[in-house]
């Protein structure tokens, strides 16, 4: 039993090294999956991340699961793998194709300003 909490704590510390490393610039893996681009990584416990062109966003520091090497960074992007669209199509029609409609019906005596007394 010792050495597994020995193992764990010293996992936990490389994590907690890694993840104080982060220096801007950086391709980074989030715990969701999701990959990023360090913008700023400042000195507290929030880094800047570019998730998509343009696209900033403040996550915790704890958040980053791993650093990605350069060699490895291109295949993090977008459009990377081949074969794989730059852009994903969205098979749900258009939330604004229909105009909405505001009339309110009612089988309940008393749900319609005519039946109030």
């Amino acid at each position: 039993m010792f050495l597994s909490i020995r193992k764990q704590k010293k996992r936990m510390s490389e994590m907690q090294d890694m993840q104080n490393s982060v220096a801007t610039g950086a391709r980074v893996q989030l715990t969701s999956g999701m990959f990023a681009t360090v913008v700023d990584a400042g000195s507290g416990d929030f880094v800047d991340l570019e998730i998509a062109t343009g696209v900033v966003t403040r996550f915790n520091r704890a958040a980053v699961v791993r650093v990605v090497p350069t060699e490895d960074a291109a295949e993090t992007y977008p459009g990377a793998l081949a074969g794989r669209p730059e852009e994903i199509e969205d098979p749900s029609p258009s939330l604004g194709a229909d105009p909405i409609d505001d009339s309110v019906t009612s089988d309940r005596p008393g749900d319609t300003p005519s039946d109030e007394k």
